[in-house]
């Protein structure tokens, strides 16, 4: 049986009645009287407080995780048309993370300007926002979320995300193993996303990655400095587990300035 808020609050409130009736048909006056009184009160003033504060049935989770599927594998086909064979790397840049998908697996050393296309001589890749940008700009906005340095710092920063403010995991944990950053997300809200992305092709999930896992990936790239790559994605359907391995890959390349990008 589904948890109906309306239920509850109906009970509450039938209760409420039948203490209040109970109370006026006794008529005693006594102590027993003002018990009856004063439980039947705390059962309508809670079935109020049920209803006024209910905000409506949740998004089902499944169709949630859908909505942005298609995105991501569309960005992946429209890469891989165009020859392009790398993952994504996550560059923090002026505060933000750009997203940059390199012809091969090199990032290349410029990575700035506006455009969509870097076509330096040997450094040949796709430049766009992260599927995560939207969500980033939300989180910062609204709770005022600030990506510490701080290594233990960071990871807390990555649990709480993912648990307190996005609650798409029962249990998220998250480790260094060497120089790279894992994490495991129990209890996962989101499996049928992964479920489609990945019956097209699982590189969709390192060339563009998925809203969840690009804002690991430029959590990690904010809070360590550093271009961050998505280097393994493993879903366990099942056991409802996705576990993604970010790899830093040291300082920022420095933007050769405007005219060679393009």
């Amino acid at each position: 049986m589904t948890n109906n808020p309306y239920r509850g609050a109906f009970l509450l409130i039938v209760a409420a009645a039948g203490l209040l009736a109970l109370a006026a048909a006794t008529g005693r006056g006594d102590i027993t009287t003002a018990t009856l009184v004063l439980a039947g009160a705390g059962c309508f003033i809670a079935g109020v407080f049920l209803l006024a504060l209910h905000k409506g049935e949740p998004l089902d989770p499944e169709i949630a995780a859908l909505l942005p599927a298609q995105g991501t594998i569309t960005i992946a086909t429209l890469c891989a048309d165009l020859g392009v064979q790398g993952d994504a790397w996550f560059v923090p840049t002026d505060g933000t993370v750009i997203e940059v998908i390199p012809v091969a697996g090199t990032l290349p050393a410029i990575t700035g300007d506006d455009y969509s296309y870097i076509t330096a001589e040997g450094a040949a890749a796709v430049r766009i926002a992260p599927t995560c940008a939207p969500l980033l700009a939300h989180l910062r906005a609204k709770h005022a979320l600030e990506v510490p340095e701080e290594d233990e710092a960071l990871l807390a920063c990555i649990v709480e995300v993912c648990d307190d403010l996005l609650e798409v995991a029962g249990k998220t944990g998250a480790t260094r193993d060497g120089g790279n950053i894992v994490v495991t997300l129990a209890d996962y809200r989101l499996i049928p996303g992964c479920r489609a992305v990945r019956a097209a092709s699982p590189k969709c999930c390192t060339m563009v990655g998925c809203p969840v896992c690009s804002l690991l990936a430029a959590l990690a790239a904010l809070g360590t400095g550093e271009p961050v790559t998505i280097e393994h994605v493993g879903v366990d359907e099942k056991r409802k587990i996705l576990r993604v391995i970010l790899r830093p890959a040291g300082p920022a390349p420095r933007d050769a300035g405007p005219g060679n990008s393009r």
